[in-house]
């Protein structure tokens, strides 16, 4: 019991490192948090985390059954490009419009585009929308997860504690960081951010999708 206790808390800190360094990659789940925390506010966008995290919770559930068999498919991966490049021009074109049009605001009215999704919700959906974080948990996470479910329920729940509070320690930084300049935003120097991201999530989106048709 101790030797898998120490395993498994060895695994837990390898875990909190990996994904402390996916997490802190530029992506789309990154730019939605930063739009939500500036429409909605720091709770609505800490939210996010809880669908992130109920997601990754099920998947690893998964993976005790050969969920990562589907995964590493290529004909898999290339419908879940062509899917998350749709979603993202979709809600990059949402954030675009709503900059050119000013109806997202700093203080966050019910027009906003993050308002069509609940912010749990949002956390799962913009997590798999994203084929980047189907290429991290079909190459790394694979390799970690079986590690953890070969020493068992104390290496699940030590992979599952440390991947979870590296996303946790790199978002809360990042929404602290944004909600303290929130307020001090004029309209034209916010609804300038929310095009950046919006442009952002634009050429993700068509680069994913052109990835799923194998055109890249």
């Amino acid at each position: 019991m101790t030797g898998d206790l120490g395993r498994a808390l060895a695994l837990g800190g390898a875990a909190f490192v990996v994904a402390l360094s996916g997490a802190m990659a530029p992506g789309p789940f990154l730019t939605v948090t930063i739009a939500r925390t500036l429409t909605k506010g720091r709770l609505s966008a800490a939210l996010m985390l809880v669908g992130h995290a109920a997601l990754e919770a099920l998947l690893l559930v998964g993976f005790a059954f050969g969920l990562q068999k589907v995964l590493t498919n290529p004909h898999a991966a290339n419908v879940l490009a062509l899917l998350g490049g749709a979603v993202l021009l979709w809600m990059g074109w949402g954030f675009l419009r709503g900059a050119i049009k000013g109806t997202i605001r700093p203080q966050g009215d019910s027009t906003a585009v993050t308002s069509r999704f609940g912010p749990i919700l949002h956390g799962a959906a913009m997590s798999l929308a994203s084929p980047y974080w189907t290429l991290w948990w079909a190459t790394i996470g694979v390799k970690l997860a079986s590690d953890a479910l070969a020493i068992g329920w104390w290496g699940f729940a030590a992979f599952f504690i440390g991947h979870e509070l590296a996303d946790v320690a790199w978002y809360g930084f990042v929404i602290a960081a944004v909600s303290k300049g929130r307020h001090l935003l004029a309209d034209r120097p916010y609804r300038a951010i929310i095009g950046a991201c919006a442009l952002f999530l634009l050429y993700l989106g068509a680069k994913f999708a052109l990835e799923g048709l194998g055109l890249v």
